[in-house]
């Protein structure tokens, strides 16, 4: 028998009894319980003996007795489908406020999963990193109610509950942002971080309606406290994604610089090819400090080929090293392997003729593999490091996504993507043309 708040309230209006006497199995629905609590209404279930008015409906720290456990079980000892344990020996309908507010943590733990996918195709690594803070914060949230345990915490995302609180209060302060409306201006990350705050905000709801009761007392405000201070932590982000964004408005864009073919030489080498004494001699400036074009050119031959006036690039290097397209390879008869700059294990060679000799290169032909030159700064602030794999999307009149671009980081580097003349020519990559990190 499932006894429910309006049954008993028209029944106990009639003779205001303070014992009411069920069947066995009669399950009391948490409405009734607080009736009954309100009213100081004890309650015998026929076979059980007495159970008092707050069997059923415990406060925080309060364990089931053990008439509270049988009153949990049907007459056959069977759990009715409809029906679902809080804790052990606490038997309650599925709708039942505490149950509603599981439920919904749980869902907001999946969208925060679903927000770090989508923030790994961004390339957003510290974002993950915070919602894996977030998550693990969540996940305490809720072992703390089922073990009904106070919920301890010190810091979130690095920040305290008054810091938390200070700094939602006041974007302009700390991140050089107004409070603003939600727009689809601010972009996707920027919308997907609003998006948790706003679940975060509806299971700050739904605790609110499990824990507190009708003269307003709260028995979790701990939980409550963590939920309404997480709300914020998303704010915040949401607040220093916009305000970095309001300072790129690009986003995480880099310029693209075009690399034909062209040769690094070695000491050695630059003295065989043109003479003991020489050294290169500056024609301009590329676009990495220090780096430059000499005006001096050597001819490359191949199995197949040559090609003529292929620039030097200074200064000199450890080891030798051509830069081909795979194009280049194939006239020269060259097969094209594709290395990072300076990896030149298991490259093909070819010979190099200058004015005054000649060297025969056993290895460091190389398809150079596409990259990006990141200042120190550049790095921190898109939460990247110098080893990093990234994606690129480069807007065109062919939009070409570039897989696998490895990201190089030094104080001396300005920001730059590099790609071989083939790639460009495929995408009709132009010198106004950028690409967009995507994801890591």
């Amino acid at each position: 028998m499932i006894v429910t708040e309006q049954e008993l309230r028209a029944n106990w209006h009639k003779t205001k009894d303070k014992l009411i006497k069920l069947p066995p199995g009669s399950v009391i629905t948490p409405s009734a319980r607080d009736f009954i609590r309100s009213k100081g209404i004890d309650v015998q279930i026929e076979g059980n003996g007495l159970v008092n008015q707050f069997n059923g409906y415990r406060r925080f720290n309060e364990k089931p007795s053990p008439a509270s456990e049988r009153q949990t079980r049907n007459g056959q000892g069977i759990k009715p489908e409809h029906m679902t344990h809080l804790r052990s020996g606490d038997l309650v309908t599925k709708v039942h406020p505490v149950v509603a507010y599981r439920g919904q943590l749980d869902l907001f733990q999946c969208e925060i999963v679903e927000a770090q996918v989508f923030f790994q195709q961004k390339g957003e690594v510290k974002l993950i990193q915070y919602l894996d803070e977030i998550a693990a914060f969540a996940r305490q949230i809720m072992v703390s109610e089922v073990k009904e345990e106070p919920f301890h915490w010190e810091t979130l995302i690095g920040l305290n509950p008054q810091e938390l609180r200070e700094r939602s209060h006041h974007p302009k302060k700390y991140f050089g942002i107004e409070h603003t409306p939600l727009s689809y201006t601010n972009g996707s990350i920027v919308a997907k971080l609003h998006h948790l705050r706003a679940k975060c905000r509806e299971v700050e709801l739904y605790a609110n309606r499990a824990f507190t009761d009708e003269t307003g007392g709260c028995r979790r405000t701990d939980l409550i406290q963590a939920l309404n201070r997480l709300s914020s932590a998303f704010y915040i982000l949401a607040c220093e994604v916009q305000g970095r964004k309001d300072q790129d408005p690009a986003g995480k864009t880099v310029p693209i610089g075009i690399s034909n073919r062209h040769v690094h030489l070695s000491q050695d080498d630059l003295r065989a090819l043109f003479g003991e004494d020489h050294e290169l001699t500056f024609q301009k400036a590329l676009s990495q400090p220090d780096q430059f074009a000499a005006k001096e050119t050597v001819t490359l031959v191949g199995p197949k080929g040559r090609f003529e006036n292929v620039r030097i690039l200074g200064p000199v290097r450890k080891s030798t090293q051509a830069e081909l397209s795979v194009t280049d390879c194939f006239k020269l008869g060259i097969k094209p392997v594709i290395r990072d700059s300076g990896r030149h294990e298991g490259t093909p060679g070819l010979k190099i003729l200058g004015p005054v000799g000649n060297v025969e290169l056993e290895a460091g032909v190389i398809v150079a593999g596409r990259h990006i030159h990141l200042h120190t700064d550049d790095a921190r602030d898109w939460s990247l490091k110098d080893g990093d794999r990234v994606r690129v999307k480069v807007e065109s009149q062919r939009p070409t996504i570039y897989e696998d671009v490895l990201i190089r980081v030094s104080n001396q580097y300005h920001k730059e993507m590099h790609l071989d003349l083939d790639e460009a020519n495929a995408a009709l990559i132009d010198s106004k043309s950028l690409g967009k990190l995507m994801g890591v």
